[in-house]
């Protein structure tokens, strides 16, 4: 029987979103939609939260770009799919998202038949993976697993301020990243990047307590985080405000 996977489909015009999610549905595949998001940020916090398989994405979008996305989910979520969403003018645009593991390109408006051609060939691709980790997580079955989750969270713990992606796991315990997310998800509770992401952010928030002096963009660097830009907004995101925010009403 033929493994279902889940989608997240991200576009920020509703009428068209609706129309792709419609079309999907209509090819009888196995699909499950997982979510949908109206914008770059909200499909990062999505892709966190739900882990799908395969993201469809467009590629202008306010907040951050379908790129952005795409760049977030090959460091992040190394596994999951990627298919873009173009217009004419932004195509040769989109080509460039070839170094984010990007598995294929649609132009607006999108052909039904163009669509299953797609998904058809990306799930041929998909169902060869999950067999071949099937049968790689069963000759390992011996193993124990929530000792591996375990040894993840010092390594975690040990390692925060350094830049750290799935690769850097997969490399470090030797079992492929889509593997060693679902254990850890599976005895933690929560992927590894939520769990790195709760562990720099709750060191963010004393450094910003308890050292008034530190530049914000020093403590970004502190807690894993060489862009400051970057530190901000994935602060926002966790806890609502900014750093300086966080800061002020603390009373510092």
């Amino acid at each position: 029987m033929n493994k279902s996977y889940n989608y997240l489909v991200v576009e920020d015009e509703s009428l068209i979103r609706r129309n792709l999610i419609k079309k999907i549905a209509s090819l009888h595949l196995p699909l499950n939609l997982a979510g949908e998001a109206s914008n770059g940020m909200e499909a990062i916090l999505l892709a966190d939260k739900l882990c799908p398989e395969l993201v469809i994405t467009d590629i202008r979008m306010p907040q951050c770009d379908g790129l952005e996305v795409a760049a977030y989910l090959q460091k992040n979520h190394p596994d999951v799919k990627i298919i873009i969403i173009s217009g004419f003018d932004d195509f040769s645009y989109a080509q460039s998202a070839i170094r984010y593991g990007v598995k294929d390109y649609l132009l607006k408006p999108i052909k039904l038949e163009t669509l299953s051609e797609s998904l058809h060939k990306l799930l041929i691709t998909m169902q060869k993976e999950s067999e071949s980790l099937e049968a790689y997580t069963t000759d390992s079955s011996s193993l124990d697993r929530e000792s591996i989750c375990k040894l993840m969270e010092t390594y975690l713990q040990e390692n925060y301020r350094s830049d750290i992606s799935f690769q850097t796991l997969s490399e470090r315990f030797g079992f492929t990243p889509e593997y060693l997310s679902k254990i850890f998800k599976k005895h933690a509770g929560e992927t590894p990047s939520k769990y790195l992401t709760r562990l720099r952010m709750n060191e963010a928030k004393h450094l910003l307590l308890g050292n008034p002096e530190l530049e914000i963009q020093k403590i970004g660097e502190l807690v894993g985080y060489k862009d400051a830009f970057y530190f901000s907004r994935a602060f926002k995101s966790y806890t609502g405000i900014q750093p300086s925010e966080f800061r002020n009403n603390s009373g510092i």
